[in-house]
């Protein structure tokens, strides 16, 4: 077992030991939006509508890329990201209603739009497909460890929370990535359950590169 372990990680070192980490920024659009499963039961008849809002999203990239064959290779990466998501409500108290927001004999309507400020750590795995030795399709899944800048912290906003998500890259050349990608996050602790998603587009630039 000793020696299976050595030569495990002799095999992994020099795996690592000739790959390539590439350092750089990002940045692109964010189509975010709220999920909520109806009340049931609701004596009140209270109806709540969402709506995608756009947003945006920064920060720094990191990649670590795996040597190859003439098909592909393996990479994970890490960014850091301020991003800018919300969504779209629209809140309708229909006539008769035992909630009284306003004296008026027709339907109650009231709607906002929510701004969610998140510090964002998406930390990803994938496998880049070459297509030519210029262009490179990479799928990928990721976990992403998240907090919300512009709440109260306490045991229904927590300093971290989990999403998951999947997307793809479109790889030009050695430092330029356009990529796209879907992630969400299920808060089940809440009732009804709620579900957060993002859409994105970004653009990556990597300045440098080390061994």
């Amino acid at each position: 077992m000793k020696k299976i372990l050595i030569v495990a990680g002799l095999m992994l070192a020099g795996v690592c030991a000739s790959a390539q980490n590439y350092f750089g920024v990002t940045g692109g659009y964010n189509l975010s939006t709220l999920k909520m499963e109806e009340l049931t039961g609701d004596p009140y008849g209270v109806k709540t509508e969402h709506s995608p809002r756009s947003g945006f999203n920064a920060g720094i990239a990191y990649e670590h890329r795996f040597t190859g064959s003439d098909k592909g290779n393996l990479f994970i990466g890490a960014n850091v990201l301020y991003s800018l998501e919300g969504y779209h409500y629209k809140t309708t108290i229909p006539t008769g209603s035992d909630i009284k927001l306003k004296s008026s004999s027709a339907p109650v309507e009231y709607e906002d739009n929510v701004d969610i400020k998140n510090l964002k750590v998406p930390v990803s795995f994938g496998y880049n497909f070459k297509l030519s030795d210029n262009f490179g399709l990479a799928p990928k899944v990721f976990g992403i460890l998240e907090s919300q800048l512009d709440v109260d912290h306490n045991e229904t906003n927590p300093v971290f929370d989990f999403a998951f998500g999947a997307g793809v890259n479109l790889n030009i050349g050695e430092r330029l990535s356009v990529g796209l990608g879907y992630d969400w996050n299920p808060e089940t602790d809440f009732d009804p359950t709620v579900v957060y998603g993002n859409a994105h587009a970004n653009v990556t630039y990597y300045i440098f590169s080390t061994k």
